[in-house]
């Protein structure tokens, strides 16, 4: 079965070049990064909504129920530890494309929050400042050159393409849950892991949401996130942010946006 967190991450992790920068665009001198081979949009599209109906109707009531009834210590504790455990299928990959430094510093911390964090309980390795990668083996085989293939949507995971799909199967023998012999057991941390990720990614979902065409913008900052770890942070950052369909700067109200948000639930 895949990792914890697995479910709907794809929609998540992709949004982590929302994290580089600010809005502002610019050309850079290698020109804006393509949008995605995207064939089967009329396949993808509608796998789309589904993953964000199922985000808006099931994962987020769980996620508003899970922050009412932990404390913000436990949340942060259960974060940790899912951000650990990933680690390993972090560095494996950093190795596999040559980065040794990365690598090493990845390795670090992981043995250092594994030791001294009490199982990555406790963030110990961001206090030492040794920093966290993204990675993935889809982003090894690009580093390998081969091509990215069309872009997918999968069912209850997100964007993907066909590079990407052998990384599935990578997660699944890295993750802790294919080595529990107890179904319940598999299932409650992969069922966590779900809440958690749900919870820590909140505010890019809902900056997916409202995006001009939600679609293109999941697909496009998923595109250039991949092209990002690929090319080893070379692609600046306004190159990567160009073509992406923004929403508006804000300009409402907490309460605006709620009522907004709520809103286009009825409209996918």
């Amino acid at each position: 079965m895949m990792r914890a967190g697995a479910y709907l991450s794809g929609v998540i992790l992709s949004l982590g070049i929302l994290t580089l920068s600010g809005c502002a665009t610019a050309n850079g001198p290698q020109g804006a990064v393509k949008s995605p081979a995207d064939p089967l949009a009329a396949i993808n599209r509608p796998i789309f909504h589904l993953n964000m109906g199922l985000y808006d109707y099931v994962l987020e009531p769980v996620t508003t129920g899970y922050k009412a009834v932990t404390p913000d210590f436990v949340r942060e504790g259960v974060s940790n530890v899912f951000a650990n455990v990933d680690m390993p299928y972090i560095f494996i990959n950093d190795f596999l494309q040559g980065r040794g430094q990365q690598g090493m510093e990845d390795l670090s911390r992981f043995l250092v929050n594994s030791v001294f964090g009490l199982g990555g309980l406790f963030n110990v390795a961001s206090k030492l400042d040794l920093p966290r990668h993204d990675n993935s083996l889809g982003v090894t085989l690009g580093v390998w050159g081969v091509p990215q293939g069309p872009y997918l949507v999968l069912p209850f995971y997100g964007p993907s393409s066909l590079r990407s799909l052998p990384g599935l199967a990578m997660t699944i023998f890295v993750g802790p849950a294919y080595y529990l012999t107890s179904a319940p057991a598999q299932y409650a941390l992969t069922g966590m892991g779900i809440i958690n990720t749900g919870y820590i990614d909140e505010p890019k979902i809902r900056m997916v949401q409202d995006a001009v065409n939600p679609y293109v913008f999941m697909r496009n900052a998923w595109e250039q996130h991949e092209q990002y770890l690929i090319s080893g942070g070379t692609v600046s950052k306004n190159q990567l942010l160009e073509g992406l369909q923004l929403p508006p700067p804000a300009t409402s109200t907490p309460d605006q946006v709620t009522q907004s948000h709520e809103s286009k639930k009825g409209n996918p």
